[in-house]
C-alpha cells in the first residue's frame, strides 16, 4: 500500500497562527485520506486536543530528501539503490529546485516505492499533495470513486494560512485550469472532454469554463450563445466571432460575459 505524508502543518511554525483555520485544514487533509499528517511538536501543542485521526510520534521512517536533479539521470536506479541502502519502508521527499518533485514523486511510487512525503501546494518546496494524489488516482493507486470537491475552499485557506497566492493555472487547484479559450481546444473538448482533460472539473470542485478571446472559434461561439439561451442563426456566428476578436484585441484581453452577450445582442437586431 502506498503511503503519502503531508508535511503542511510542520511547515508553518514561523507564520501567524489561528486554531480555527488550522484545525480547519487539518480536517480537509484527513478528508483527503492523506495517511500521515507531519507535525512539528510547536504545531502538535498547538492544536491539541486534535480530532481523531491516527497519529503516532515518533515516526520512525528513514526519509530520503532531496534529489532535485534525479530526472536528469538514471533516476530509476537511483531510486532502487535508496531502497537497497535504507530498505523498503524509505520514504522519498523530493525537493523542488527544479520544479519537478511532483512528477519524481509520482516516479517514485511507479517504480515501486510505497512511503512519499509532499505539502499541499507544494509549500517550502516539495512535491505537491493534491497533485499527487490526483496522479495516484488516475494510475488506479488511490480509491477510484473519491472526489475532492472541497480543493477550492481548501486552497483558499491555505492561501488565508500561508499568505501565499495559488496561481490561477496551478495544477489541480488553479481556478483557472479548465478555462478554455483556443477554438481548436474547444471544439475537441466539447465532443471529447477525456481527451484534453485529465480528469473531470468536478472531482476537484471545478467547471470547465469557455473564456472568449483572439483565439476564440466558431466552436466557442456556438456554445456562448447556448449558455445564454440565445438562438442564431448559423450565418451570424462569424460576424459575432469577428466582433468578439475586435473586441478583445482592443482590451488587450478577455471578452467577459457582460460583453459578449451586448455584441450577439447587436448582431442579432
Amino acid at each position: 500500500m502506498i503511503r503519502i505524508t503531508d508535511r503542511t502543518l510542520s511547515c508553518i511554525d514561523n507564520l501567524p497562527h489561528n486554531k480555527p483555520d488550522l484545525l480547519r485544514f487539518l480536517a480537509f487533509l484527513i478528508e483527503m485520506e492523506i495517511d500521515t499528517v507531519e507535525l512539528s511538536e510547536q504545531m502538535y501543542r498547538f492544536l491539541s486536543p486534535l480530532p481523531e485521526y491516527s497519529f503516532s510520534l515518533p515516526c520512525d521512517k528513514a526519509r530520503l530528501e532531496g534529489l532535485d536533479d534525479a530526472l536528469c539521470g538514471d533516476y530509476l536506479q537511483t531510486f532502487a539503490r535508496a531502497r537497497d541502502d535504507f530498505g523498503e519502508d524509505i520514504e522519498f521527499c523530493p525537493a523542488n529546485r527544479f520544479y519537478c518533485a511532483t512528477a519524481l514523486a509520482a516516479e517514485w511510487v511507479m517504480s515501486g516505492g510505497k512511503n512519499i512525503a509532499a505539502s499541499f501546494g507544494g509549500i517550502c518546496g516539495f512535491a505537491a499533495t493534491e497533485e499527487l494524489v490526483m496522479i495516484l488516482q488516475m494510475k488506479g493507486l488511490r480509491k477510484a470513486n473519491k472526489t475532492y470537491e472541497f480543493f477550492p475552499e481548501m486552497a483558499r485557506l491555505f492561501c488565508k494560512i500561508t499568505g501565499e497566492n495559488v496561481r490561477r493555472d496551478k495544477p489541480v487547484i488553479g481556478e483557472r485550469i479548465f478555462h478554455v479559450e483556443s477554438g481548436v481546444h474547444v471544439d475537441g473538448i466539447l465532443k471529447q472532454p477525456e481527451r484534453y482533460e485529465p480528469f473531470p472539473p468536478e472531482i476537484v470542485g471545478q467547471k470547465r469554463k469557455i473564456v472568449l478571446g483572439k483565439q476564440s472559434g466558431t466552436a466557442s461561439i456556438r456554445a456562448k450563445l447556448l449558455e445564454f439561451n440565445m438562438q442564431c442563426e448559423e450565418k451570424h456566428i462569424p460576424h459575432i466571432l469577428e466582433r468578439v476578436k475586435a473586441k478583445a484585441s482592443a482590451k488587450n484581453g478577455t471578452v467577459s460575459e457582460r460583453e459578449f452577450a451586448e455584441i450577439a445582442r447587436e448582431c442579432l437586431k
